[in-house]
């Protein structure tokens, strides 16, 4: 009978974990939407493409090139584990409601760094940007998952493709539901997270109160260590990232690592503590902190390792620790130790729950619901678990100190005798130290011989690093002239723009920005530029790409700003042999180039990196650039940017910065940001140009507080009014 029912759970448990929820849809793969539609999951109805080079772009894929290349979806699951490859999925949706209807397709795992979405309809294709490398105000929808909204026509059908890049699992849950249900589906779900988090929280600040009512270690460690478990968990279900820190992306990416390393340092030092194991079994307590060392330098090294190789590690060394911690409770709880059973049985929670996260992310088992949230339970049981069993080590170490305490009485005795000859040698002791005093004095008058020597000897060499640093900025500022001699003359500039203004302000001496002001056969031209470096290495980029401008400009007569940025592209890749193999020089520049043909009243424009903005009754308009820097090993030398026309208007002012405006952080970190930068130029739209360059200079430098200049900074603006 007890063997029956043992098979009874056993079946019942991988049920549940290789449990797949059920998906809707026609016969021929088609997702059917209709008016008053729950919550469906469709992933399973989804192809999939394994880009492996990650070459394909969506003309590729989207017409048909590739059709013979994309498989049909037969896992369930989109779970491909941990893999260079770029994913693409499509899949065909079709809505038979009456009216029109909105929905909300779901890709429910945070930690995906890159996710293109093209909603392809007949009309035309609508793409979408997320992923947790952009900052999480750039979402469509502010989701800890990414939500991609689509409003349907009645029986319309559409196709969508997903593109997914990542260095986490590349698993791609795909969901849908109705628009209009969206909140309750993410109340419901922030109340198990918030049930998990406070619960987490409960425990921390609960046993921090006692930490600092007897002073115990074990707890701190514990603390700490349930602290990082809640970090860890948070981040990669996505809650850091949505209210904590929505712009810093680099650390979001790394932050999982960070804290994943760090519960295995403290989980390790609490369970050393709290099973004496350096004292009962120093050996193996020896063995068993060679693994949380190399996890703590792994916890300080997070931004240098490769996220998959610190996430895959940490895994490993997750499991491992816990088994091995296992051992050594099995050990404890021979010798006699109660507590070890409460631990061991703690720990069994936490090891099932990371075994079955670590199967599903190396896509060994499905995602559902159990294999995603089995690591919260088993969190949660298991931190319960260890309160009750550091309470319970209290009373029990309470007990010990009353013992203790009895037995003290009786050794004060033995103590007073030991006192009076300890005092007898303290004499002893008082005239040896007479002794080395002497002794001592002697020394010091020849450390402090030695130490005067030395300070002349120092000032010395002090006197020649001032000439050798006087040199040094006689040279740079000579290098400032030349630098300065290549930009526009400013009386130049004021009778082609008689309203206008330039900021110029690199961060040291010399600098990378430059910008080019001429008149041309058809009116004038503008370009603005950013070189890869500061000081002196972004001096000599300037020089190179300046004379480049001027050679396709003046030379060979090219007015079209997007021709210009191709030409330029190749010359910089051809003067830096970046075109060659085995080339070392990785540099480049970012660049807009801006042309006002007076007669045409027409202003043409093509950005690399760069954007354009242009004020227009008080409002301020942004013409992005192409995302595609000039120059650079990685990026190819037939890049064909993209040229955008604008219809000149009276009292329209045109803006062109470098990335050092909005790049600037400020007192807290946060960057100026281009949001700022709009809101600062709309505020001052009214005033003329010279007065708004004075107006922005101060807003920066009321936000940068007394932060230093990060980059070089670029700023020109002009009237379109000649």
């Amino acid at each position: 009978m007890v063997s029956h029912r043992k098979n009874f759970w056993i079946i019942v448990i991988t049920a549940l974990i290789c449990w797949q929820s059920p998906d809707h849809a026609s016969a021929d793969g088609v997702i059917m939407l209709r008016s008053g539609s729950e919550s469906r999951y469709v992933q399973r109805f989804f192809d999939y493409l394994v880009d492996v080079r990650g070459e394909y772009s969506f003309k590729d894929v989207g017409q048909g090139l590739q059709k013979t290349k994309w498989v049909r979806n037969t896992r369930g699951g989109l779970n491909f584990g941990y893999t260079d490859s770029v994913i693409w999925v499509k899949g065909t949706v079709k809505y038979t409601g009456p009216s029109d209807g909105s929905f909300v397709f779901e890709v429910a795992y945070p930690v995906l760094d890159d996710i293109a979405v093209y909603i392809s309809r007949p009309e035309g294709v609508t793409e979408l940007r997320m992923g947790d490398k952009y900052p999480f105000y750039e979402r469509p929808l502010r989701h800890r998952n990414f939500l991609v909204p689509v409003t349907f026509k009645p029986e319309e059908t559409i196709t969508l493709y997903f593109r997914v890049k990542t260095t986490s699992s590349m698993q791609i849950p795909l969901n849908v539901y109705p628009e209009d249900k969206m909140a309750s589906r993410s109340q419901a779900d922030m109340l198990g997270l918030g049930l998990y988090s406070g619960a987490m929280l409960i425990m921390i600040v609960y046993n921090l109160f006692i930490f600092f009512s007897i002073r115990e270690s074990t707890y701190l460690y514990y603390v700490i260590y349930v602290f990082f478990m809640t970090l860890w968990s948070t981040s990669l279900n996505g809650l850091t990232f949505q209210y904590l820190w929505p712009q810093a992306t680099v650390w979001n990416d790394q932050v999982i690592v960070f804290a994943l390393n760090g519960i295995v340092f403290f989980a390790s030092m609490f369970a050393s503590r709290f099973l004496d194991a350096r004292k009962t079994y120093p050996v193996n307590a020896r063995l068993f902190m060679v693994l949380p060392v190399i996890s703590f330098f792994m916890m300080l090294s997070a931004y240098v390792i490769p996220y998959r190789i610190g996430i895959s590690t940490a895994m490993i060394f997750a499991v491992i620790t816990i088994l091995y911690g296992s051992v050594i409770t099995v050990l404890r709880l021979r010798d006699g130790f109660a507590l070890a059973r409460i631990f061991i049985l703690a720990w069994a929670m936490i090891l099932a729950g990371g075994v079955i996260m670590a199967l599903n992310k190396f896509a060994w088992l499905p995602q559902n619901v159990l294999t995603e949230k089995a690591i919260y339970v088993g969190a949660v049981i298991e931190v319960a678990l260890l309160s009750f069993a550091l309470a319970h080590r209290f009373n029990l170490e309470k007990k010990e100190r009353i013992e203790a305490q009895y037995t003290a009485g009786i050794h004060e005795r033995y103590a007073r005798i030991a006192k009076e000859n300890e005092l007898l040698n303290e004499r002893k002791l008082l005239a040896a130290r007479d002794e080395s005093l002497v002794v001592q004095k002697r020394l010091t008058e020849q450390l402090e011989a030695k130490i005067e020597e030395r300070r002349l000897e120092l000032n010395e060499n002090l006197d020649k690093i001032r000439l050798a640093h006087d040199k040094i900025m006689e040279n740079l500022a000579y290098a400032r002239l030349i630098q300065s001699a290549m930009l526009p003359d400013p009386e130049d500039v004021a009778a082609i723009f008689p309203d206008h203004f330039i900021w110029y302000a690199p961060r040291e001496i010399v600098g990378g920005d430059f910008y080019y002001i001429d008149t041309i056969d058809q009116g004038v031209l503008v370009a603005v530029a950013d070189c890869t470096g500061h000081g002196v290495p972004g001096a000599f980029m300037t020089l190179v790409a300046n004379w480049e401008l001027k050679r396709i400009v003046k030379g060979e007569k090219c007015y079209d700003p997007a021709e210009i940025l191709a030409k330029m592209n190749k010359r910089i890749k051809k003067t830096l042999k970046q075109d060659q193999a085995g080339s070392f020089s990785d540099d480049g520049l970012d660049m807009a180039v801006c042309v006002v043909d007076t007669e045409k009243k027409r202003l043409s424009y093509a950005g690399a990196r760069i954007d354009l903005r242009y004020g227009l009754n008080h409002e301020i308009h942004t013409i992005k650039g192409d995302r595609r820097s000039l120059g650079y090993i990685a990026f190819k030398g037939d890049y064909r940017y993209t040229v955008h026309h604008l219809d000149v208007e009276n009292q329209m002012t045109v803006y062109l910065a470098t990335d050092g405006v909005p790049d600037q952080p400020g007192e807290k970190g946060q960057r100026f940001g281009s949001a700022r930068l709009n809101e600062a130029i709309a505020a001052h739209s009214n005033q003329p140009l010279p007065l708004q360059c004075e107006r922005l200079k101060e807003t920066l430098m009321t936000y940068r507080g007394e932060r230093d200049q990060v980059d070089d900074m670029t700023m020109v603006a002009f009237n379109t009014e000649f």
